[in-house]
Formats: C-alpha cells, sequence, structure tokens
C-alpha cells in the first residue's frame, strides 16, 4: 500500500516481501535476486530524493551556496549511475522480456520508457537550475526548488508505477531464463553510492543520506548545512 508520507503530496515506496511467489518459474532463484535489487535500488533512490527534499526546505533558512556541493553530488550520481545503468536496464532486459512474454503490457512499457525519456530532460533542468543557483544565489533558490519538486514527482509515480504494475506482470509471465538474464544485468554494476566500495566523491552525501532520510531509510535526522 502506498502511504503518502512526504509534503506536497510525495509517495513513499511499499516496504515489499521479498519471497518469490511460488511456481511463477521454473527456478525462483534468479527471479527473486533481481527482484530484490530492482526494489533495494529503488529505495536508495527514495533516500536520495527525501535527502534532496530537506536540503532544498533548508535553503529559506540559509545560504543556498552552502548546499551546492552536496547538490552536485546528488546529480552526478543521478545521471552517472540511475541514468546510466539502473533506467537503461530496465529498459533493455526488464521491459524487452516482459513486452515479449506478454505483448498486453506494450502500452504501459511505451509509458514508462516515456518516462525515463522526460526523466532525463528533467534532470537537465535541474541541472540548469542548480548552476543557476551557483551562480546568483538567493534570487536562484525558486527555480531550484521547483525544479527539484519536479523531478521528484516525476520520479516517485515512476518508481510506483514500476512496483505496483510491471513487478506483479513480470513475476507472472516471465520465464526463469529471463529471470537469469535480467539477474545477471544487474549485477554486473556497483553502486558507486549505495554500495560496498562507496566512492569518495559521495561519502559527504552518504552521510547526509544517512542522517536526514526517516527511517527506516536513515536515522530521519534533520540538520542544515
Amino acid at each position: 500500500m502506498w502511504v503518502n508520507v512526504m509534503a506536497g503530496g510525495a509517495a513513499r515506496l511499499p516496504r515489499h516481501e521479498t519471497r518469490a511467489r511460488a511456481g511463477t518459474c521454473k527456478d525462483a532463484t534468479g527471479m527473486t535476486h533481481a527482484i530484490n535489487i530492482i526494489k533495494q535500488e529503488h529505495r536508495n533512490y527514495l533516500a536520495l530524493l527525501m535527502c534532496l527534499e530537506h536540503l532544498v526546505a533548508d535553503l529559506k533558512d540559509s545560504d543556498p551556496r552552502a548546499h551546492c556541493v552536496l547538490f552536485h553530488a546528488i546529480v552526478d550520481y543521478i545521471e552517472s549511475f540511475l541514468d546510466r545503468y539502473h533506467h537503461p536496464k530496465e529498459d533493455e532486459y526488464l521491459f524487452r522480456a516482459l513486452r515479449e512474454r506478454h505483448p498486453d503490457s506494450e502500452d504501459l512499457i511505451r509509458r514508462l520508457e516515456q518516462q525515463h525519456a522526460d526523466g532525463y530532460d528533467l534532470l537537465k533542468e535541474l541541472k540548469a537550475a542548480l548552476e543557476n543557483l551557483e551562480e546568483r544565489g538567493g534570487p536562484g533558490m525558486a527555480r531550484f526548488a521547483e525544479a527539484a519538486k519536479t523531478y521528484q514527482a516525476h520520479q516517485y509515480d515512476h518508481m510506483r508505477a514500476e512496483e505496483m504494475e510491471v513487478l506483479p506482470l513480470a513475476r507472472k509471465h516471465l520465464s526463469a531464463a529471463d529471470w537469469q538474464e535480467i539477474d545477471a544485468a544487474f549485477t554486473a554494476h556497483d553502486d558507486p553510492l549505495f554500495g560496498d566500495d562507496r566512492r569518495a566523491e559521495y561519502r559527504k552525501l552518504y552521510s547526509k543520506i544517512v542522517r536526514m532520510a526517516p527511517q527506516p531509510y536513515g536515522f530521519g535526522i534533520k540538520q542544515g548545512g
């Protein structure tokens, strides 16, 4: 069940059970692991967006330029990991397999592929708004806050559709071989922010996310700066 917990009506991702449904494919191991990775990356992404929301809310109480390093880290992570690995692999492996196994999902898949494309454009606007904020300071706050709000709402809706619509259909229609291919694709990359080998440039951002994101994603301690 989706629960409204974010300011402005944004939605929280559900904490799903991780057990595979019996009988959905001959070998449920690949399916379970692949779905767990996709959902975990969604939960990580949600924590990142929650951190962004808190940082934007803090702009009115502090020098907006003080947060620009973290804002750049957030945008860079989205661009270098989510838009380079997570989203393309959903298109190339999960959506392709579902389209082949269940042709009735075509309209849904096209909608989600378009959301991926729209997300890239919204991120470009967020980056432009960040550059404007960095250059102008206070006068650039409104544009950046609006760009962040629009991007967040778009991503919440997108992840909700994937988890509530796509994954249940994939569980039902994809074969064990499909899941093995999807699992291999999603285990072939390492997350530079939430993975075991966290890159140095993301360590400060990770600490901020852990403090700011509400439980169970973090400690829920809102701190400025």
